[in-house]
């Protein structure tokens, strides 16, 4: 069978479901060392921005080309992301994926000559984000296809790899700049980070490494899945353009729904205010006069607790059933509160505190929105994930570069992590009304 379409649900060809599994280890094993390796390059790296380009932005006259960067970057990533989950219904894992990794490699490359911002927000926003938004949904889709019954257990240990790279990430880097200076730290991080073609390269097939059932499939075994492979016509791809592409895609039905729009919007703009507060908060702390290893220490610091609160929730909730809309919703009323008691005192104690109960509240967003999309669209989830990519990927790329202009237009950080947390009550603010309104209804 082509590799090309050696993953996809179509139409003819069948493995019969007594015969054929997903490994569930074996090459498996790679696969999601391969994933670790993704997300630990992909994030890592991200978490440190702020301490890697400050003197870069401090030459360019200000940080207010920083949200632009991060904007830019995060918009090109939700929209990639986007595209790769539509590429892959075409193409192999590893052709998609090493798309992801040279582009991402690429825009490394070129970051090392950048000498101004603009240059910056195409190398770094737009290419090196495309690459990291391609090779996400190739990642979730491969490792989803080899584990299901250690599916948990493999995600959990990806997870715990991304959060130590958010850990060390700071202080490697802040390492690398006393040492080699900021050119040379950018090669070194590019030469890393080709480490992530090794981590597409391994993205098989899943085909390649079924393995045959003894006992056939047990009642309501969930470990078991059907693989169906199809080749769409040459002729069909062709004529089919790229707005239509996207149209088939995206059920836009969902937004007939104002429960869903509201979760939708909320969710949105509380991700701008986390990923704009994660890139700017070493700028913020460098202007209080912090020096690079206090900075990097306390964003070391907040990961840590982000980590021991991930830990503590998925313990948790394995004994408890939660609501996750609400814990959603307090973290995010909490948030309001914290961005702007960051800026309220220069002190290292109450900024490491702050941060510290900034990095607890976190997990509250990063893992619990896929929790809330889905009591939003229960039964349509992939469509309303859709969505989310596009809003909230289009929503930085207007609502960072905003937060910039503010900054250059104040000269101060204040009224940056003010606008962070107008963003925030926004989402609180919505759902408020919301519950509002349909609590009236069902009375």
């Amino acid at each position: 069978m082509d590799e090309a379409f050696a993953h996809l649900e179509g139409t003819e060809t069948r493995h019969s479901k007594k015969e054929l599994l997903p490994p569930d280890g074996g090459w498996g094993y790679l696969v999601c060392i391969g994933v670790g390796f993704t997300f630990m390059l992909g994030f890592g790296s991200s978490n440190a921005f702020g301490i890697l380009f400050n003197d870069f932005f401090i030459e360019q006259d200000g940080a207010s080309g920083l949200p632009l960067v991060i904007g830019v970057y995060n918009g090109a990533l939700s929209i990639s992301g986007f595209l790769s989950g539509i590429a892959l219904k075409k193409y192999s894992f590893r052709q998609v994926g090493l798309l992801g990794a040279g582009l991402f490699i690429l825009g490394d490359v070129l970051t090392i000559f950048v000498t101004r911002t603009y240059q910056l927000v195409f190398t770094f926003g737009v290419i090196r984000g495309a690459g990291f938004g391609v090779m996400i949904p190739v990642s979730f889709t491969a490792f989803n296809c080899y584990f299901t019954k250690k599916r948990t257990a493999m995600m959990s240990a990806n997870q715990t790899m991304s959060s130590l790279a958010s850990i060390t990430f700071p202080i490697l880097v802040t390492f690398l700049l006393d040492e080699y200076g900021f050119r040379w730290s950018l090669a070194l991080i590019m030469a890393v980070d080709l480490h992530l073609l090794f981590a597409m390269l391994v993205m098989h097939p899943v085909e390649w490494h079924m393995i045959k059932s003894v006992d056939g499939p047990k009642p309501g075994d969930d470990g078991v899945v059907e693989i169906k492979a199809t080749t769409p016509t040459r002729h069909e791809s062709i004529q089919k353009s790229i707005i239509k592409i996207v149209y088939d895609n995206v059920e836009l039905d969902l937004l007939r729904d104002p429960r869903f729009v509201s979760t939708l919007v909320g969710l949105g703009f509380a991700f701008v205010s986390d990923v704009t507060y994660l890139a700017m908060e070493p700028m913020l702390l460098f202007s209080y006069g912090y020096t690079k290893m206090q900075v990097a220490t306390c964003v070391m610091v907040g990961a840590i607790a982000d980590l021991i609160a991930r830990f503590s929730l998925a313990i948790f909730t394995y004994f408890y059933t939660v609501d996750s809309r609400k814990i959603f919703f307090c973290g995010t009323c909490l948030t309001i509160f914290l961005r702007i008691a960051l800026v309220c005192s220069s002190e290292i104690w109450y900024v490491f505190t702050i941060t510290v109960i900034s990095g607890l509240i976190r997990c509250s967003v990063q893992v619990l929105f896929p929790l809330v999309l889905v009591t939003a669209a229960p039964d349509r989830f992939p469509a309303a994930l859709a969505l989310h990519i596009i809003f909230s990927g289009f929503l930085m790329l207007i609502a960072d570069p905003l937060i910039g202009l503010i900054f250059e237009a104040t000269g101060t950080y204040l009224y940056c992590f003010l606008a962070m947390s107008v963003c925030c009550l926004i989402c609180v603010v919505l759902w408020s009304i919301e519950y509002i309104v349909y609590r009236k209804k069902s009375s």
